[in-house]
């Protein structure tokens, strides 16, 4: 009788590489993997906050004129925001002419004329005031007049004028520019043939940094698109700590000149 054949003996286990004291407990391993996704959640939003600051940044400094036709666009760096404020000019696209004669401003020259209007619906003295200023500005001995080539004067919309300006909203103003061929992205003022466009986000805030008051950068804005108009073109920073072209882009920023507001000062 045969015998049956033994059975082979089973291996023996391997040996346990990871023994259960080394094993991390279930709850820190929770801890760390909440931690892990909180991480990589704040990571996301900071890339995308970062994302849209650089571009915000960058946009408010694109003013690019598009066509020869002598149009020019004045410019400007980081804006004062005014969202929210209660706003002088309505945006209708439609314009109020200041009416009456301004006086003759300047002593000696041919008589140059200008219409001044300002979008409707304007609250009630904000015409007379933004005229008033005008008239201030181009009449200082530190204007254009100083070189008593010619005299200025502001008349009624039924006179016949040489150019006009408007005090424009930021939407009307970037349109208007558009049509002259030239992109403003709703933040800079700037000049066509004819027109003087003041943006009224930058006439009622000015620039960030301008280093001066607002009647500066006023009488400044004033200046520098009238000065397109009499034939003026754009000017560079002389040189740092001295003051500043009128015809300087010193909306842009002033390259370390000081902020100046006159042709003649």
């Amino acid at each position: 009788m045969s015998r049956a054949p033994l059975a082979r003996p089973a291996p023996p286990p391997p040996p346990d590489l990871f023994p259960d004291f080394d094993e991390e407990p279930r709850p820190a391993r929770r801890r760390r993997r909440t931690l892990t996704v909180l991480a990589y959640l704040l990571l996301a939003a900071a890339v995308v906050f970062l994302g849209r600051y650089l571009r915000d940044d960058g946009a408010d400094r694109l003013v690019v004129p598009v066509v020869a036709a002598r149009p020019s666009a004045a410019a400007s760096p980081a804006p004062v925001k005014t969202t929210g404020t209660a706003r002088p000019v309505g945006a209708s696209g439609a314009f109020a002419y200041v009416t009456g004669f301004g006086q003759v401003l300047g002593g000696a020259g041919p008589i140059r004329r200008f219409h001044v209007a300002v979008e409707k619906p304007a609250a009630p003295l904000t015409p007379a005031a933004f005229a008033a200023v005008a008239d201030r500005t181009l009449g200082d001995r530190r204007s254009w007049v100083a070189a008593r080539r010619f005299r200025l004067q502001r008349v009624p919309q039924a006179a016949r004028a040489e150019f006009t300006i408007y005090l424009a909203s930021a939407r009307t103003s970037e349109r208007m520019c558009r049509e002259g061929g030239l992109e403003t992205g709703a933040y800079t003022s700037c000049r066509l043939p004819g027109k003087v466009i003041i943006n009224d986000d930058r006439w009622e805030g000015s620039v960030r940094g301008y280093g001066a008051p607002l009647t500066t950068y006023r009488a400044y804005a004033i200046n520098h698109e009238v000065g397109h108009q009499l034939g003026h073109g754009h000017e560079l920073c002389p040189g740092k700590g001295r003051r500043a072209p009128v015809m300087m882009q010193q909306t842009f920023g002033l390259k370390g000149c000081v902020a100046n507001a006159w042709p003649y000062p």
